[in-house]
């Protein structure tokens, strides 16, 4: 045991978490246990290596774990951060298990109805969820502790105020083709994503059969950052040739450099090294350029002209791809199907006024100088000054549809005149009525050059897709410059 171990262990010992009873079970373990919630700290040891710190914290009603992270012994300053984020978890925990989330509408009556279909799903689900449906006037008075507050088409244009009255909720509109058809799955789908929350999730590992007959004939660790206006994720997998060996997530509320590094540095746990690993490929979001990574607006990240390719190989020798995630999910796109030949991926997440974008042209991803292909945020600045609308308006904005939906339409507008793509994948909570996206886009473009429309909403699977395809392009073709 190392005097950093003795130390931290001890020091965490000494902590106090309200509604929490803390007991260190062994020199190794130290557990947290209240009426919702267990947190648990384990510190593991390998042969020639520092100390692992495992963190978990899982209700005790759903399962559901909200903070899961490893990370090497090293910092102490930084492992007593990574505490105080886990006890953040375990106190939100404590104020309540079930996720109380409100419906508002003029009068009540249409989102009462919503909500009695939203209740039946999540019971259905197993979903400790709750939805309760009342008047915009009479919510705004009567307040109350939500999650999120769900609000009706003809309502949503009060967005900002209703934010107001709800400032610790998640407050967005409902799309209206959601609501009109009462599309309570829909509904759910977008309320989890929007808080993060993973209980419908179905780990998929990408499939070597769609990358359209590439062989893998290494060893190749996927990395894919994806960020939410509530939780910042990791999800990797490790492939040995074309078996799915490992994979893993974290979920912190920000993510750093450093936590792409603890993941391979706790790959030992699954009886790997990444000395031995061929490649990794990690995809984040900014402009990424010969593996540095720079202009980033996401709040959930602080990633910013960092080299982390040429860090990371250096530290753990092992060659580092790095790849824009918007670049990697429109290959992943193209990959998973053969019916177009040029395609367009755009991401944006609710609560964003700008994305994304991936761009695959007759089979070739364009990168352009610097790595500045897809980037839309210039355009979404101009078009927002031609509208006369200032920074904190356009943020506003991203939580509603009636005011997205034209400015997605114009953000598209570039790639469809340019790339003249066969379809564009969208992956965007806000706006997914496809029908309705295409109305707008023919308001500036003859309808026989809009592409095909398609909403998906598997976008990290996309992007690990999109890597794989990638990165054993850069494998089997050494003299290709690393982008």
């Amino acid at each position: 045991m190392s005097a950093i171990e003795v130390e931290y262990m001890d020091w965490i010992a000494g902590q106090a978490v309200e509604g929490y009873a803390l007991s260190k079970t062994d020199a190794d373990h130290i557990r947290l246990r209240g009426e919702f919630a267990v947190g648990e700290v384990s510190v593991y040891r390998f042969e020639n290596m520092p100390e692992i710190v495992e963190m978990r914290v899982e209700s005790t009603e759903s399962g559901e774990v909200a903070y899961f992270l490893h990370f090497e012994l090293l910092d102490l300053e930084r492992a007593k951060e990574l505490f105080s984020e886990m006890a953040a978890a375990l106190v939100e925990l404590r104020e309540g298990t079930t996720t109380h989330v409100l419906l508002c509408c003029t009068v009540g009556m249409t989102t009462t109805l919503f909500a009695s279909k939203l209740n039946e799903a999540a019971k259905a689900l197993s979903l400790d969820y709750v939805f309760e449906a009342r008047a915009l006037e009479q919510a705004k008075e009567s307040g109350g502790q939500y999650a999120a507050v769900m609000l009706a088409p003809q309502v949503g244009f009060r967005r900002d105020e209703v934010a107001q009255a709800f400032p610790n909720a998640a407050v967005f509109e409902i799309p209206a083709k959601t609501f009109g058809r009462y599309d309570a799955g829909s509904a759910l789908r977008t309320l989890l994503r929007v808080l993060g929350d993973n209980s419908l999730s179905t780990p998929d590992p990408t499939s070597l059969d769609t990358t359209r007959g590439v062989a893998n004939k290494k060893r190749i660790m996927l990395i894919a950052l994806v960020h939410r206006p509530k939780v910042s994720s990791i999800y990797w997998h490790v492939y040995d040739h074309d078996k799915h060996v490992a994979s893993g997530e974290t979920h912190k509320p920000l993510l750093t450099p450093q936590d792409v590094s603890d993941v391979l540095a706790t790959l030992s746990m699954h009886d790997l090294n990444a000395n031995d690993l061929d490649a990794v490929c990690i995809a984040s979001p900014g402009i990424v350029h010969h593996g540095k990574v720079s202009f980033s607006h996401f709040k959930g990240t602080r990633f910013s002209d960092i080299n982390i390719a040429a860090w990371l190989s250096e530290h753990y020798g092992v060659r580092v791809l790095v790849v824009n995630n918007a670049h990697a999910a429109a290959v992943g796109c193209y990959l998973k199907q053969d019916k177009y030949h040029s395609v367009v991926f755009h991401a944006q997440h609710m609560g964003y006024p700008f994305g994304g974008q991936g761009i695959v042209v007759d089979g070739h991803l364009i990168h352009g100088r610097l790595g500045y292909s897809g980037n839309i945020l210039p355009i979404n600045n101009r078009l927002a000054e031609l509208e006369g609308i200032g920074q904190e308006e356009k943020t506003r904005y991203a939580w509603r549809s009636d005011r997205m939906l034209p400015l997605l339409a114009e953000q598209l507008l570039p790639a469809i005149t340019i790339a003249a793509p066969d379809a564009i994948y969208l992956n965007y909570d806000l706006v997914d009525d496809m029908d309705a996206l295409r109305e707008e886009l023919a308001k500036h473009i003859e309808e026989r050059y809009i592409p095909d429309l398609i909403h998906v909403n598997d976008y990290a699977d996309r992007i690990l897709l999109g890597e794989m395809g990638l990165v054993l392009q850069y494998l089997n073709n050494p003299d290709q410059t690393m982008v």
